[in-house]
């Protein structure tokens, strides 16, 4: 059995305007969680990227690995804290709103070639073989649908990208993508649990919580998961975490999604 971890957290994009604050602390705190706290998975199978390190090419190299000899029994986990965004979809007749749901690398530039969109996702997981405990934790804006303005210090920001409006990328550009085909697009239902931050429409806040920034997403998922995470599935920790922002005051609505939803966070 081989548990293996990948978190991503991006605070620094080329873009000022586009710096986040809490992204680099959610990773932090999810790998002491699991690796310290829990001690479910080991040091050297965690993989952090960071900032200019997260590009397109490093984030899908790097979930290569995470899934690369995965078998029955392993626990799987992949974390992304960054900014999320929509673009027009590749197949209007598979969305109801013509959009794709997308995270938004370092090197986004409002391009597919910089583009990392829920199709893609879908395709790279749709090969995890069954009894394999893949959980993917997405904190980022319109992040539902995956299977921050600036302001000043102190203040609620939120994870959706600024300056590039990612919804004029082309259609033509998007049709011919060598990327994308029929298999990418019509996928089975995601072996594992997709725990968004936020539903499809809505946006996911970079916050400052206890003196120090977070994603509230990932503050309160951890806070619940350190009550419950080897006694609730995560449909219900999901619950608690949408009672948690409510009372606080974030308006967002964590989701969870996929095969193992209503299984424990770990094995």
């Amino acid at each position: 059995m081989k548990n293996k971890a990948l978190l991503v957290g991006i605070n620094k994009y080329p873009n000022p305007q586009n710096e986040l604050r809490g992204c680099i602390n959610d990773i932090l705190d999810m790998e002491h969680f699991i690796s310290v706290t829990n001690k479910v998975y080991a040091q050297q199978n965690i993989k952090k990227i960071t900032d200019k390190d997260a590009t397109k090419k490093g984030i899908v190299t790097q979930l290569k690995w995470l899934l690369e000899g995965a078998q029955a029994g392993d626990q799987l986990l992949f974390h992304y804290s960054g900014h999320g965004a929509q673009v027009p979809s590749i197949s209007g007749k598979l969305e109801p709103d013509g959009l794709d749901e997308i995270i938004c690398p370092y090197d986004f530039d409002g391009s597919n070639n910089t583009t990392l969109r829920d199709k893609e996702f879908a395709q790279l997981f749709a090969g995890i073989p069954k009894g394999v405990h893949f959980v993917w934790i997405s904190d980022s804006c319109h992040a539902e649908d995956l299977s921050r303005d600036p302001q000043m210090s102190g203040e609620t920001q939120y994870r959706y990208f600024n300056g590039i409006m990612p919804t004029h990328i082309g259609m033509n550009e998007v049709a011919t993508h060598e990327a994308y085909n029929a298999t990418t697009i019509i996928t089975p239902p995601l072996n594992g649990a997709l725990l968004s931050a936020c539903a499809s429409h809505e946006l996911s806040a970079d916050a400052y919580i206890n003196n120090r920034f977070n994603g509230a997403f990932t503050h309160y998922l951890i806070k619940n998961l350190l009550q419950y995470s080897n006694s609730k599935s995560m449909q219900a920790i999901v619950k608690l975490v949408n009672t948690d922002l409510d009372k606080n005051g974030y308006d967002q609505n964590p989701e969870v999604e996929g095969m193992l939803e209503n299984k424990t966070f770990f094995k």
